[in-house]
């Protein structure tokens, strides 16, 4: 199959997380040394979404990459459609099959609510993670980092005909640290370019 309609952003969609965990030995932390840095988330949830929840009632915030992972699979699951946006930035971006942007959180809304008519199962085989970036404050910690979630993935949805349809594929995901050291979706991308870029879009269904 050439193409897919409304797929969710792989690391936005860990219904499934194969691979044991993002969190390791494939994590990989690269972190500037001193020297360095002185120089340098309108559908109602079916499923309340209790898992991602403090028992204050208020939302968990992801602190690390791996858990910003995890709380996106458990949102979906649930059909939390402002819990999910809750967990992207402002400006976040998800690459679309064709290529399109489909950027900032009103619009991420919009496509995970038609996204979702599909039914959707995907199973995430998170490969590697890297941390990078930042700057080193006063007490030796870096801030605002920047991690690279990268794997792969196998997605079963309805057709257009009402059939299930089958895809795979890789993705390569942006995720930033905020000040207060919570996590981020800055960039969500299903399809990232390889191979040959005369079939790299077909290469995933």
């Amino acid at each position: 199959m050439s193409k897919i309609k409304h797929t969710l952003p792989i690391a936005a969609a860990a219904i499934v997380l194969t691979a044991g965990s993002i969190a390791g030995p494939r994590m990989i932390l690269a972190e500037p040394t001193a020297g360095e840095a002185s120089s340098a988330a309108e559908a109602k949830p079916a499923v309340a979404d209790s898992a991602s929840r403090t028992k204050a009632g208020v939302r968990a915030a992801a602190t690390s990459p791996e858990q910003l992972l995890k709380l996106l699979g458990e949102r979906i699951v649930a059909k939390d459609v402002d819990g999910i946006i809750a967990l992207h930035e402002p400006e976040a971006a998800i690459v679309d099959w064709d290529g399109s942007i489909v950027r900032g959180r009103a619009a991420i809304r919009a496509f995970y609510i038609e996204w979702f008519k599909s039914n959707p199962v995907l199973t995430v085989n998170p490969r590697q993670t890297v941390i990078a970036g930042g700057w080193r404050s006063w007490d030796t910690k870096v801030r605002e980092r920047t991690a690279a979630i990268m794997g792969d993935y196998s997605l079963e949805q309805d057709a257009a005909d009402g059939t299930r349809e089958s895809f795979t594929g890789n993705f390569c995901d942006t995720v930033q640290e905020q000040l207060d050291g919570t996590w981020l979706y800055v960039q969500d991308n299903p399809y990232p370019p390889h191979g040959d870029p005369a079939t790299s879009r077909t290469a995933h269904h």
